[in-house]
C-alpha cells in the first residue's frame, strides 16, 4: 500500500496496516463500468471531486500487458472513512483501442471475435467481487441513455451469486470477527447501485441544462436536467424491476436502487470534471453564445479545478454532493431499500460496516477466491458455477465451441475412414490435411483454433496408437511395408511422453521383389529390395557366387581390409588386474602377475599377395563393420597394461599401436568417387568382373541364348573393328598366323564394287547389357536404342565406343508405361591377337552429379582369347547419399545418368609376358 493508495490483489495482512487506521469503520464505494476514450480509462476524477484531492490520475497504458485489464485500484479516505474502488477494464474505449492497436495484425489474421473472446468474463469477474466488497457502486456510462447491455450482466452475475454462496461463506469463516449475517449472506449489504453519464444532449450542456429557456410555456418545478435524470431513473427502475434485477427484498437481489431518493446523475460538463478539457471549453463557449443576462456569464466560475473546492464553496448541483448524500445516509443507519411492506423488515435490512483492517483480510480472500481458485487449473468444487458465468457472458464462444464439437466427429470419422493398418507420416499429414479442410468448411468463430488443435491431437494420437509405419525408404525409393520397429542389435524401448512402449525388432522390407542376374549373367533370382548398400551390391551377388560363379576367374578391386595381428613374445611385463567392485562383496582384489610373457602386438599392411589368396576364397557375406575380433580383444586389453620396459625405454608401443590401428580403420562407407579423399578405400566392393572363359563361349551366330532373360534378336555382341599398326606382315604370319589366314579370307570374299582396305584388323566383340526390374535383358545397337536384329552392324560397335551412354532408358517388354531398365553389365570378347582390350567404367548417376569410379590406378587389361562380364553397381550411393532411379524412362531434354565415353580402349603395347 503506497501512502493510503492501493491496487488488487492487496496481498496484506491487517497486521500491516497502521493502528490508528486498521480500527477505524469504513464505508466502501465502488465505481465502474465504461468511459468515453477522452477519459483514458479513468473514473477516477469523480474521487479526486469528492475527496478534494488528486489521487486517480489519467491511465498510464502500458503496452502489451494483459495482467492490467481489469485492473481494480483503490484509496482510503481517512476523514471521510471511506473506501474508494476504481475499476479499469477493456470495457472502457481507451483500454480497447489501445489493445486493438497493439494487436493489428492479430486481428486481421483472426478477427475480432477471437481477441475479444474472454475479456467480458474476465470484466464479469472482476465486477463480481465489487458486488461481494461494497456498500456503493457507481455504474458509469459515455453516454445519456442506459446501456442494455448491463442487464445481461446483472442477470448473470445474480444466477451465480447464489450458486458461489457456499464457497464465499467458507472463506469468510476463516475471518475472526466477522457477524454470522455477513458469513451467510457473503457480502456485507445489499450494495445500492448509483448510475453516473458522463454527457448529457446538447442541448443541456454547460449552465442551460440548469434553466428553463421556454418563454412562451408555464415554467416547470424542476430544471431540464433534473427532468432528464426523473425520466432516466424511472427508465432503469422499470427495466430492473422486469428483469427481476431487482427486488421487494433488498437482500435477495443483486443489488437494490432507491425507492425515495435519487440515484441517476448526469454530467452536463459545467465544472470540468465529467468530459474532457476540450469538451468543457466548447460546452462554456455555447453557454456564453445562449446567454441573455450578464449576470448569467459572470456567475460561472469556470470549468478547471472546481474539484478542489472546499464543500461550502461547491454548488449545489454537482456529482461529489450527490454522491455525498448517500454515503452520510448509509453512516447514519445504513440502507433500507426494500418496497412497500417489506420496508423495515428486520429479515431483508442486512447492513454491515466493517473495520478497514477486517476489510483488507476479507478483500483479499475474496479477491484471491474469484479470480484464481474458482478458475484455476486444478479444479475448485465449485468451478463449474464460474463456468456458466463464462457461458453466460461469452454467448459467441458458446455457439462457436457448440459448433465445432458438433463437427469435430465428422472430421475424425473423414481422417480414420479408408486407412491402412500402418501407413507412413506422408500419408497421415495428407489424411490429417483432408480432415481439417472438412472441419474448416463448418467450424465458425474463435474456438475453431482451438479444437483444430484437438483435432489434430486426436488424429495424431490414432496414429501413434500402433499404426505408425516405419519411414526408412530403400534404395530404390520404396517405403518400408512394417510397422514402426527397430533393427536387430538396437534398442527397442521407446518413450512417448512419460509412457514406454516396446517396438518390435525385425528388418527392414518394402514388400517389392526385383528380379535380376549374378555377376556373370547366368543364373538369375528374386531379389528383396535392399535397404543397405551392402545388400544391393554385395551380398545379393555373393549368394549368388555359391551356385554360379564361384569357379571363375575373378578380379578384385580396392576395398578397405582390416589390419592383421601377428603375436610374437617379446618382452615380460607386469600386469596389473583393474580392480572391481562386486555389489555383494565390497573388498578390493588385487592380483599382480611378475614375469608374465605377453606377446607384442605387430601390425601388417596387407599385400596383394593376400588379396589375391581373399580374391580366391569370398567371403559368402559381409557385414557393416569388418573388424577382426582378435584384435580388438588385445587393443582392449592393452589398454589397460602398464608396461615396464628397460631402463631409459618409455611405454610408447601401445600409444604407437593404437595411433597406428586408428588411422588404419577409416574406409569409406559409401563408393568411391573422383571427389572421395585420397588413399581411402570403400568397405566392400559394389562392381564385378570376372572371365567366363575363353572367347570360342561366344558364337555370333547363335549370340548368348545360353543366358536367361534375353529378349529375342537382342543378345547379341557387337563386332569392333579394331586395327593392328604396329606389327609387320611378316611378324604376324611368324607369330599370329590365324590373323593373316583371316585377312586372306575377307579380302577374297570382297565384292567388285568394294573399296580396297589393306589395313590388318582383329575383332572385339562388346555389348551393352540394360536389365529392368522384371528381369528382362538385352542389348542396345545405339546409344538410345535396344537391339532389334541379329545382323551384322560394321559401325555400331564404334559409336557406342565413342559416346556417353545412357544409364538408364525404356524397356521394350511393355508398350505403354515401360519400366526403367539400368545398364547392368559390359560384355566384351578379347580376340586372339597382339592387342590388349583395357576397361575403365565412369558412370554418373545423374547430371552434374559425382563420377563414381572402380578405384583402379589405371585402366584394367583384359586377357586375349576371353570373354569377360563386368557387372556394374545396382545402386549408387555417394557421399550425399543414394541416387534413385528415375520413375519414368528419361528422355533427350530429361536426362537421368550417363556412362562416361572411355570406359573401354584399346592398347596394341603387347607383351606376352
Amino acid at each position: 500500500m503506497d501512502g493510503n493508495k492501493f491496487s488488487f490483489p492487496l496481498k496484506l495482512t491487517p497486521e500491516s496496516l497502521e493502528t490508528h487506521l486498521k480500527n477505524r469503520q469504513c464505508l466502501v464505494v465502488s465505481f465502474f463500468g465504461k468511459t468515453p476514450y477522452t477519459l483514458h480509462s479513468n473514473k477516477g476524477a469523480f474521487i479526486d471531486q469528492v475527496i478534494g484531492r488528486s489521487v486517480f490520475g489519467p491511465s498510464d497504458f502500458i503496452a502489451n500487458d494483459d495482467s492490467i485489464e481489469p485492473l481494480i485500484e483503490g484509496y482510503f479516505c481517512p476523514e471521510r472513512d471511506c473506501v474508494f474502488l476504481h475499476m479499469r477494464s477493456w470495457m472502457d474505449t481507451y483500454s480497447l483501442a489501445e489493445k486493438c492497436r497493439q494487436a493489428d495484425e492479430y486481428l486481421q489474421h483472426k478477427g475480432i471475435l477471437a481477441f475479444w473472446s474472454s475479456r467480458r468474463y474476465e470484466h464479469a469477474r472482476a465486477a463480481l467481487a465489487l458486488f461481494h466488497l461494497s456498500h456503493i457502486m457507481v455504474c458509469c456510462s459515455p453516454g445519456h441513455t442506459f446501456d442494455i447491455s448491463y442487464v445481461h450482466l446483472f442477470k448473470s452475475l445474480d444466477n451465480l451469486r447464489n450458486k458461489i454462496q457456499p464457497a464465499v461463506a467458507e472463506v469468510l469463516k476463516t475471518v475472526p470477527g466477522i457477524p454470522k449475517d455477513w458469513i451467510n449472506h457473503g457480502r456485507p449489504c445489499s450494495p445500492r447501485v448509483l448510475f453516473l453519464f458522463l454527457s448529457c444532449p446538447t442541448a443541456l450542456r454547460g449552465t442551460r441544462g440548469s434553466r428553463d429557456e421556454r418563454r412562451d410555456a408555464k415554467p416547470h418545478k424542476h430544471p431540464p436536467i433534473k427532468r432528464l435524470e426523473y425520466s432516466l431513473e424511472d427508465q432503469i427502475y422499470r427495466i430492473l424491476r422486469k428483469a427481476r434485477i431487482i427486488t421487494n427484498v433488498a437482500a435477495n437481489s443483486l443489488f437494490a436502487v432507491p425507492s425515495n431518493q435519487e440515484f441517476v446523475y448526469v454530467e452536463t460538463g459545467s465544472q470540468g470534471t465529467g468530459m474532457d478539457t476540450q469538451a468543457t471549453l466548447i460546452n462554456n463557449c455555447f453557454s456564453l453564445m445562449g446567454a441573455q443576462e450578464m449576470s448569467d456569464v459572470t456567475s460561472d466560475p469556470g470549468p478547471f479545478y472546481t474539484q478542489f473546492l472546499t464543500e461550502e464553496n461547491r454548488e449545489k448541483r454537482c456529482f461529489s454532493n450527490f454522491l455525498r448524500e448517500h454515503i452520510n445516509i448509509g453512516f447514519e443507519r445504513g440502507f433500507s431499500d426494500n418496497i412497500s411492506k417489506h420496508v423495515g423488515h428486520s429479515g431483508g435490512n442486512q447492513w454491515e460496516v466493517p473495520t478497514l483492517g477486517v476489510w483488507v483480510e476479507i478483500a483479499d480472500k475474496l479477491f484471491d477466491l474469484f479470480t484464481e481458485e474458482l478458475t484455476s487449473e486444478e479444479g475448485h468444487k465449485h468451478s463449474e458455477a464460474m463456468m456458466t458465468l463464462r457461458d453466460d457472458m461469452e454467448t459467441e464462444i458458446m455457439f462457436s465451441e457448440l459448433r465445432c464439437k458438433k463437427i469435430l466427429p465428422t472430421a475424425i470419422s473423414a481422417y480414420t475412414d479408408g486407412l491402412p493398418p500402418h501407413y507412413t507420416a506422408e500419408y497421415h499429414n495428407a489424411k490429417l490435411l483432408g480432415a481439417m479442410s472438412m472441419y474448416s468448411m463448418q467450424a465458425r468463430g474463435p474456438a475453431s483454433e482451438k479444437f483444430a488443435e484437438v483435432l489434430a491431437a486426436e488424429c495424431t494420437n490414432y496414429w501413434q496408437s500402433g499404426r505408425q509405419m516405419c519411414e526408412e525408404i530403400s534404395l530404390t525409393g520404396n517405403h518400408c511395408t512394417a510397422r514402426r520397429h527397430t533393427l536387430p542389435g538396437q534398442d527397442n524401448m521407446l518413450e512417448v511422453g512419460n509412457t514406454k512402449k516396446i517396438l518390435p525388432t525385425m528388418q527392414h522390407s518394402s514388400g517389392v521383389q526385383y528380379i535380376a542376374a549374378c555377376n556373370c549373367g547366368r543364373r538369375q533370382a528374386n531379389r528383396e529390395d535392399p535397404f543397405k548398400l551392402v545388400d544391393a551390391n554385395y551380398n545379393f551377388y555373393q549368394q549368388l557366387e555359391e551356385e554360379c560363379c564361384k569357379d571363375l576367374e575373378h578380379v578384385s578391386f580396392p576395398e578397405y581390409s582390416p589390419a592383421k595381428v601377428n603375436l610374437v613374445p617379446t618382452e615380460k611385463i607386469v600386469v596389473e588386474v583393474v580392480e572391481k567392485k562386486e555389489e555383494e562383496e565390497k573388498e578390493d582384489v588385487e592380483v599382480s602377475v611378475n614375469e608374465a610373457v605377453v606377446p607384442e602386438v605387430q601390425v601388417e599392411e596387407p599385400s596383394d599377395n593376400d588379396e589375391k589368396k581373399e580374391e580366391k576364397d569370398p567371403s559368402p557375406e559381409r557385414v557393416e563393420t569388418p573388424a577382426e575380433d582378435e584384435a580388438e580383444i588385445i587393443l582392449e586389453v592393452l589398454e589397460n597394461l602398464h608396461i615396464e620396459g628397460s631402463a631409459g625405454k618409455s611405454p610408447s608401443k601401445v600409444a604407437s599401436l593404437l595411433a597406428r590401428t586408428s588411422s588404419q580403420v577409416e574406409f569409406l562407407t559409401h563408393m568411391k568417387t573422383l571427389s572421395s579423399p585420397p588413399g581411402l578405400k570403400p568397405e566392400f566392393p559394389s562392381w564385378s568382373l570376372v572371365m567366363v572363359g575363353s572367347s570360342h563361349l561366344y558364337s555370333h551366330s547363335s549370340g548368348l541364348g545360353a543366358q536367361p532373360g534375353f529378349m529375342s534378336s537382342s543378345k547379341f555382341l557387337l563386332p569392333w573393328e579394331v586395327p593392328l599398326t604396329k606389327l609387320s606382315t611378316a611378324e604376324l604370319n611368324e607369330k599370329w598366323p590365324n590373323i593373316m589366314e583371316n585377312a586372306a579370307k575377307r579380302a577374297s570374299l570382297r565384292g567388285p564394287d568394294e573399296p580396297v582396305d589393306n589395313r590388318i584388323t582383329v575383332k572385339v566383340f562388346i555389348g551393352y547389357e540394360y536389365e529392368c526390374p522384371r528381369g528382362h535383358r538385352f542389348m542396345v545397337s545405339a546409344p538410345d536404342k535396344p537391339m532389334k536384329s541379329s545382323s551384322t552392324m560394321r559401325e555400331a560397335a564404334n559409336k557406342l565406343v565413342a559416346c556417353d551412354l545412357p544409364l538408364y532408358m525404356a524397356c521394350p517388354c511393355r508398350i505403354t508405361k515401360p519400366p526403367v531398365a539400368q545398364l547392368t553389365r559390359l560384355h566384351v570378347v578379347t580376340p586372339k591377337a597382339p592387342v590388349w582390350v583395357t576397361i575403365n567404367p565412369q558412370i554418373q548417376p545423374s547430371p552434374g552429379g559425382p563420377i563414381f569410379v572402380t578405384g583402379w590406378d589405371v585402366p584394367h587389361k583384359l586377357s586375349i582369347n576371353s570373354y569377360w562380364v563386368l557387372r556394374l553397381p545396382y545402386v549408387y550411393c555417394g557421399e550425399g547419399g543414394a541416387h534413385l532411379p528415375p520413375v519414368i524412362p528419361p528422355t533427350a531434354d530429361t536426362p537421368a545418368g550417363c556412362l562416361l565415353k572411355g570406359s573401354v580402349c584399346f592398347d596394341e603395347e603387347f607383351s606376352e609376358g
